[in-house]
């Protein structure tokens, strides 16, 4: 909520409102910003790093570009689901994704499976769910998987194959965020598909040359997200169901201590967990 604003705001924010903070705070003056590309800013802040105020704070002081109004109708705790949504749904813009095709997802962590929301909810599409997790994969089923791959059972690249005739996956989403699945990624993806690369490693990757020139494969990254707010924010307000169940638990904030302790020592047993403030 909205507790002051400063000299100079043009866009009518006043206190009182509820707003949806977008914690990635570009420069707005480097290349990436220049060209429409803000996600990728190369002197990039975010709400709680480099000393500026957290989440948790009682007060943060943000831009303006950065609110966002919150719908009257929208909960506190729906709305804290807005930016890891806006992640997935950057990357299924980054997909080129359309109905009719076949999309597998590698990881289906928390953005990976808003990645699966989105493209069953927005698209008549097939979607293979790939995790080494029992847990994560019968959550992927729960939210529209059409077929769950686990690599400890099947191989990905030949199972993925066999689904669809030999033809291999139109998008592939790498969400995991290891060397070996990003390496996959050119063996499932089809001829003249779209490869996108959520993830995050330090290791080198490397991809068989001779497969980009005979796939003309389309390599993207996807990385934080370009004016998905407002599209986000209203897909959840029409999606309350979706979002409700998205949350695995929801905590006061003075057992904030107790959530951190949950979700490290049980990962798979916590989608998302929702710290709410006592006067909120």
């Amino acid at each position: 909520m909205v507790e002051e604003v400063g000299e100079g705001v043009v866009s009518g924010a006043k206190p009182g409102d509820r707003v949806i903070i977008e914690p990635a705070i570009p420069c707005g003056s480097c290349y990436p910003c220049l060209s429409g590309k803000y996600n990728c800013c190369i002197d990039m802040k975010f709400v709680g790093s480099f000393g500026g105020q957290g989440g948790f704070a009682d007060y943060v002081a943000v831009p303006e570009r950065c609110i966002h109004p919150m719908p009257d109708e929208m909960e506190y705790r729906i709305g804290a689901l807005c930016e890891p949504f806006t992640i997935g749904a950057q990357a299924v813009k980054q997909a080129g994704v359309k109905d009719g095709m076949t999309v597998t997802i590698l990881g289906m962590g928390p953005i990976g499976l808003t990645i699966l929301i989105l493209l069953k909810q927005l698209y008549a599409v097939r979607v293979f769910a790939v995790d080494v997790v029992p847990e994560r994969l019968l959550t992927a089923k729960q939210f529209g998987a059409d077929v769950l791959i686990n690599p400890l059972e099947a191989d990905p690249v030949q199972r993925v194959k066999e689904l669809t005739g030999g033809e291999y996956s139109n998008a592939v989403i790498e969400v995991a965020g290891l060397k070996r699945t990003m390496e996959q990624t050119i063996h499932l993806v089809s001829a003249g598909g779209h490869v996108v690369i959520v993830g995050l490693t330090s290791d080198d990757v490397s991809f068989p040359g001779i497969l980009f020139t005979k796939k003309e494969v389309e390599i993207r990254g996807s990385r934080n997200s370009v004016d998905q707010f407002p599209f986000i924010i209203d897909f959840l307000s029409r999606n309350r169901e979706l979002a409700d169940a998205f949350i695995t638990a929801t905590m006061p904030f003075r057992d904030i201590a107790h959530a951190f302790h949950e979700t490290k020592t049980k990962p798979n047993a916590f989608n998302k967990i929702i710290l709410m403030f006592d006067e909120v």
